[in-house]
């Protein structure tokens, strides 16, 4: 299986990057401007712990994209170091030498900006994106090794999006898009957008030739071995419903022929060519809509065999070995991510080395190398050197975090209420007392079908070790319709928005009080994107939690089907037609139940979030000021769906601190 109907937090063009005010109820345009009094019984531990504030978070570095160099010597990574105030910082291009006796450095030549990098084939180049004086207009450079300057590649229309070197060096696929015509006086209209192009540079005499494509949207594209084909991820449109949902792979000449397309949906899953040439590696749709699957598809049988069909996880991405008669895989299952082999001749998968961390992406050598960005449950990502099962940190970008007084952090299991066996994880206060209940805050995570990975557990969405270092316990389950479990799992939730999942959490929380780690008198439930919808929908369902936290949640699931930017494929394989389902659509949406809310409620969105309109947090605001029940609505301008690589420091901070100022008010 592979991820497939999330709904996607991240911008089309930051996925491997890793896959973007109000305080009180009458001024909801204003940012920072108070903050809830915390009295001080959450306001530090016993024990007098330093604890870390929202600012200590948003004051972490990160790291993406490790490209290892081909001949294994040294791995190519971007760097973002803390927002401005107002404004992200745009990402670095740093190196490291893979023998681990040398610092991490800024690649020469590089400016702030320099993105999407990839070593050609011999390792004596590398091709990078490079911003311009033209915001979301980058343009295609190439650095030599030790050297400051530069190869311009100019002579194409619109700006490259993405790009593959062939694989014998001397040519780079490249796609481009224009960007859409400006909006006139007149208006705008819906759905058009830039035209996309293919082209294709060859290097030995710096030209650059289009290719003509039978689809008007080009998403992906790589290079059989004889540099005469090309693999390409297409669309009819350009939005973000063809690009995550009903786009095709197809296999064309560089003349622009169309040779073969292959059945189905294609998925996120980067498409590539065996070493022979003969199959293919790439990502479908299921039947369902929502679940997904990668498969090798024999171009000359027509044959489609699908990968770990016995593993029971997602797999996130393929890589061919040298030989063919395998694939090196990145996968993820219960909470741990895995790499692990594949062999062609029964597409068995077996694990050989356990990560952790929210990682989507890696690299490999020609010896099999593997370069890949990780973190540990002490330590944010770093980028990492496996070889089989062995891995080796190489950088250390936040070398303040190894003086925090971190909590323990375990992987938990329990039984649904029908006997399905869950998993999830739970970070405890720095110093927790054995014999003590704690308060207890219950993050549930996006999608659904997402996942908590074990890892890392601190961001601006991700409050888990803030708030435990405040002395609040988190649990962070993973119910039926997450991601990392059999496709039975995966739409164990359709139709069902708020029914077994919620009841899945609700055990989960039973678990955590019988065992004494959990004060019953002291719960509290929330969370971002579907895990918004969760908050809203546990706020009308609710006998236990004295407050709800809902981040860019949807409270209305059929305005949400017919409005989000994503269309209709994302939740109308759950509920059907949201204009023939009606009856379905409000069964399952929190707003119906509004009236049976009981508790304060924290609304949090980002005015400019097209995913998630806002919306559907004003509506359940709405619904609730008439009746004269706590809630506030927190609102922040220009922010979209995901906040990460979007938004300056202070908007970073603020959400952190209205969920710890929240909780330590009415936890």
């Amino acid at each position: 299986m592979t991820t497939a109907n999330r709904l996607p937090d991240r911008t089309a063009s930051s996925t491997k990057r890793v896959l973007q005010h109000a305080l009180s109820n009458a001024a909801i345009c204003g940012m920072l401007a108070t903050v809830l009094t915390a009295p001080a019984a959450f306001g530090k531990t016993d024990t007098g712990v330093e604890e870390i504030s929202p600012r200590d978070i948003a004051s972490l570095r990160s790291v993406a994209d490790a490209q290892i160099s081909p001949d294994g010597k040294t791995i190519v990574y971007e760097r973002v170091d803390p927002s401005k105030k107002d404004a992200p910082t745009p990402p670095l291009l740093w190196e490291v030498a893979t023998d681990g006796h040398h610092p991490a450095i800024r690649f020469p030549g590089t400016r702030p900006g320099d993105h999407e990098a990839h070593w050609s084939p011999a390792a004596n180049m590398l091709a990078l994106l490079r911003n311009t004086a033209r915001p979301g207009e980058p343009e295609l450079v190439l650095a030599k090794p030790g050297q400051a300057t530069v190869t311009h590649v100019l002579g194409m229309k619109g700006s490259p999006v993405t790009y593959r070197w062939s694989q014998d060096g001397r040519s780079i696929a490249i796609i481009t898009r224009e960007k859409p015509a400006s909006p006139s006086s007149a208006g705008q209209v819906e759905g058009v957008s830039g035209a996309s192009h293919l082209f294709i540079l060859d290097l030995t005499q710096m030209k650059v030739r289009e290719v003509p494509v039978f689809a008007p949207f080009i998403f992906d594209v790589d290079w059989a071995p004889d540099s005469q084909r090309l693999i390409l991820r297409t669309g009819q449109e350009g939005g973000l419903d063809y690009l995550w949902y009903r786009s095709k792979v197809s296999v064309i000449s560089t003349a622009g022929k169309l040779l073969q397309s292959l059945p189905g949906h294609a998925t996120a899953v980067h498409p590539s060519f065996s070493p022979d040439g003969h199959q293919l590696v790439y990502g479908y749709f299921a039947e369902d809509g929502i679940g997904g699957r990668v498969a090798r598809y024999d171009l000359q049988t027509g044959t489609r065999h699908p990968l770990g069909n016995d593993w029971g996880g997602a797999i996130l991405r393929a890589i061919w070995d040298q030989d063919g008669k395998g694939l090196t895989v990145l996968g993820f299952k219960g909470v741990d991510t895995a790499l692990a082999h594949v062999s062609t001749t029964d597409d068995r998968l077996e694990p050989f080395a356990t990560l952790q961390g929210e990682i989507f992406d890696f690299s490999e050598d020609h010896a099999g190398n593997i370069a890949v960005v990780a973190s540990t449950r002490q330590q944010p990502g770093e980028v990492w050197l496996y070889h089989g099962a062995n891995g080796r940190m190489l950088t250390q970008t936040n070398p303040e975090v190894s003086h925090w007084n971190l909590g323990e952090q375990r992987t938990v299991h329990w039984k649904g209420r029908d006997g399905l066996e869950l998993e999830g994880i739970l970070v405890l206060p720095p110093n927790a007392p054995s014999r003590k209940p704690l308060p207890l805050f219950v993050q549930v995570h996006g999608g659904p079908l997402e996942a908590w990975y074990d890892g890392w557990l601190g961001s601006w969405h991700n409050w888990a070790r803030m708030l435990a270092s405040h002395g609040i316990a988190v649990f962070m389950p993973n119910p039926r319709g997450s991601e990392g479990g059999n496709a039975a799992f995966a739409v164990a939730n359709r139709g069902d928005w708020g029914g077994q999942d919620y009841q899945d959490i609700l055990s989960g929380v039973d678990m955590l009080e019988q065992s004494g780690i959990a004060d019953p008198g002291h719960l509290a439930l929330g969370g971002w994107s579907y895990g918004g919808f969760m908050g809203m929908w546990a706020a009308g369902h609710n006998d236990r939690f004295r407050t709800i936290i809902a981040g860019a949640g949807i409270s209305d699931l059929e305005s949400m089907a017919v409005a989000t930017d994503v269309g209709f494929s994302f939740i109308s394989p759950y509920f059907g037609d949201p204009l023939t389902h009606p009856t379905e659509y409000a069964a399952h949406s929190p707003l119906s139940f509004a009236r049976a809310v009981t508790v304060p409620v924290l609304l949090l969105h980002g005015n400019a979030d097209a995913r998630v309109p806002p919306v559907q947090s004003r509506m359940f605001y709405a619904a609730l000021h008439e009746q004269g029940k706590p809630v506030r609505l927190v609102h922040y301008q220009a922010a979209p769906h995901w906040f990460g690589g979007s938004v300056g420091m202070d908007t970073e901070i603020d959400v952190q601190q209205q969920v710890l100022s929240w909780l330590q008010h009415y936890l």
